[in-house]
């Protein structure tokens, strides 16, 4: 009965290993011992299979260190590459994140300025419909000759006396007022 006979893909497979695993096994004295050569095949009779199995089934943890430890460092580089690249990804996110905390600060700052702007006329407009109120207030006075004074003007919102309780005078003047005030235009009636 002829010996059975592996290829060195047939036992690498087999154990779970790599061809150039299995090579490094095949010293000079192996190769004549264990191994013949058909055509560019190198086949390895069933002693030497067994060789090679016990090998790796004893070294199993231990087959080739330097492999495992390049492996291991090849794993760590990949980790610290994606590694890099997260922090990379983390800081770029940052970085983007102030950029748009910094356009939102600028655009709050102008609407802070815009609104103190908007409060300073608001008291511009105020200070002139007080005054206005003083020159409509001189004009509707008993005595024109006297200045109005300080204590007689106040923003009140009390009702106007009823018609029937002014007196001739006061009432003329407030006609002249309304008259004066009449005289404006609409806008409407501009066109």
């Amino acid at each position: 009965m002829p010996e059975k006979r592996y290829t060195i893909k047939q036992l690498a497979d087999e154990l779970g290993v790599t061809k150039p695993g299995v090579r490094k096994l095949m010293t000079a004295n192996f190769r004549k011992q264990y191994t013949e050569t058909v055509g560019n095949r190198i086949l390895i009779n069933s002693a030497g299979a067994k060789v090679i199995r016990k090998h790796f089934r004893n070294n199993g943890d231990n087959v080739f260190p330097e492999t495992k430890t390049e492996t291991n460092s090849n794993k760590q580089k990949q980790a610290e590459t994606v590694s890099d690249s997260d922090k990379n990804a983390v800081v770029s996110a940052q970085e983007e994140t102030v950029k748009l905390l910094k356009e939102e600060l600028k655009a709050k700052n102008d609407q802070l300025a815009n609104m103190q702007k908007l409060m300073d006329q608001n008291q511009q407009l105020l200070l002139n419909t007080q005054a206005e109120n003083k020159t409509l207030l001189a004009l509707t006075h008993k005595n024109d000759d006297e200045p109005v004074k300080e204590a007689e003007y106040k923003e009140t919102d009390q009702a106007p006396q009823h018609p029937k309780h002014k007196s001739a005078s006061q009432a003329k003047s407030d006609q002249d007022i309304i008259n004066k005030l009449n005289k404006k235009k609409k806008w409407w009636k501009w066109w």
